[in-house]
């Protein structure tokens, strides 16, 4: 059964906002990607384990996670303002990474990183959030989309620097394109736009107690917190490098052949995973993207260096796995109805990017112990287990077909603060 859709443009500014956004957060990702490439030639050089790093990664990502629990008190503070200085941020924080002569300043570097790139999900998730209420899966997929490109756009590129110049010249390059992303979204990002609807919903009446008390919020969370252990965003963008380099032994450039694959994969999927989301209902494509998506880890975990094999698996990986964020995401902000939307995303964001990195030292150390095939069976797991918390949790509306969609509003009497 099929519905049509509203428009997704409904102010001049709209499609800019969505476009420039987009390209922002491509920016940040660039950060994440290029490191990622970057990670095993890191610990062969500094003479650290995948254990180790995976603790630094896992205390950058509580650091990140729990500054993003504090988006409310931005307050009013433009989105390209707080956007633009995060990505001069990243780019000083590359800097010092390349300059760095011992993995302890590279641990310092990399959470320099994590304490300026926490803005780019919950500020630019509730920026279009409040603008397309009406298409909150859509932009919300192209926001991911956004990340996906970014980290496409990296791999290959930094690969080539690394096999000809080195990993420290490699980060040096990152930081220059860094440094024009900052610029691009501080001159180009239009201002804040409230769509009417989201006025109308009174967002000032829910606190965020009153959020957390809702049996179907509480479901969306502990399904995030779950669900990191495979998230395309967090996990995968790691140990899908380091599988290939450090257990399949494939050369660099090989390394960033497949890894740009899965990339590339993963910049439709959201697109393709958000629409049908606004269009069947976004619970449902939530949880079949869950379940597929974990038959898509576990197979990819155990193919071996067969090239033939890798590079369609891959593509499948990144199809599902980096859907399920925007789609988690618009759940989310659909039981959100009545609260300040920087406010509850950050939480989101807190809770599913800072609890939820406890998953990179738990994977680094099941690499360490048991080998790579193992974590890809854990982050399959993940995904199951956050799949049917979903399915149980999360109750479809009767009588809509988006079964998330114009789900009821909260009751007349606004909830005490």
């Amino acid at each position: 059964m099929d519905r049509t859709q509203a428009p997704l443009a409904r102010h001049p500014h709209d499609r800019r906002a969505l476009v420039v956004m987009t390209i922002g957060h491509a920016v940040q990702h660039f950060y994440v990607a290029g490191l990622a490439v970057a990670y095993p030639f890191v610990v062969a050089a500094l003479h650290v384990s995948y254990g180790e790093l995976g603790v630094v990664l896992t205390a950058a990502g509580i650091v990140g996670g729990a500054l993003q629990g504090a988006t409310g008190l931005l307050g009013r503070t433009r989105a390209r303002v707080i956007l633009s200085a995060q990505n001069a941020g990243l780019t000083l924080a590359t800097v010092l990474g390349a300059v760095a002569p011992g993995f302890g300043l590279f641990a310092g570097a990399r959470m320099l990183g994590a304490a300026v790139s926490w803005p780019q999900h919950p500020v630019g998730s509730a920026y279009l959030s409040d603008r397309f209420p009406h298409r909150r899966a859509t932009v919300l997929s192209w926001h991911t989309a956004g990340g996906s490109i970014g980290t496409v756009a990296v791999p290959l590129g930094v690969a080539a620097v690394i096999a000809t110049a080195g990993w420290r010249w490699a980060l040096v390059a990152l930081a220059g394109a860094l440094g024009v992303g900052a610029l691009l979204v501080a001159v180009a990002l239009p201002a804040e736009h409230r769509h009417p609807a989201v006025d109308a919903e009174d967002q000032s009446r829910v606190s965020l107690r009153a959020l957390l008390h809702r049996r179907e919020v509480r479901a969306v969370l502990v399904a995030a917190t779950v669900a990191a252990g495979g998230r395309g965003l967090g996990t995968l963008s790691i140990y899908i490098p380091a599988d290939l380099r450090t257990h399949l032994h494939l050369p660099a450039l090989t390394v960033g052949a497949v890894f740009t694959v899965v990339m590339a994969a993963s910049v439709l999927g959201p697109i393709v995973g958000g629409n049908l989301g606004d269009r069947f209902g976004r619970r449902r494509s939530l949880v079949v993207t869950y379940l597929a998506a974990a038959v898509a880890l576990v197979a990819f975990g155990f193919l071996g260096s067969n090239l033939a094999l890798l590079f369609p698996v891959g593509a499948v990986v990144g199809l599902l796995a980096y859907t399920e964020s925007p789609l988690l995401q618009a759940v989310f902000s659909d039981m959100s109805v009545g609260a300040n939307p920087r406010v509850a995303f950050g939480f989101y964001f807190a809770i599913a990017y800072g609890v939820g990195a406890l998953w990179t030292a738990a994977l680094g150390w099941i690499v360490d112990s048991f080998g790579f095939p193992a974590a890809f069976v854990t982050m399959a797991a993940s995904f199951v287990v956050a799949g049917l918390v979903i399915a149980a949790g999360v109750r479809p509306s009767p009588g809509t077909v988006a079964d998330t969609d114009q789900r009821p509003r909260p009751g007349p009497t606004p909830v005490p603060h």
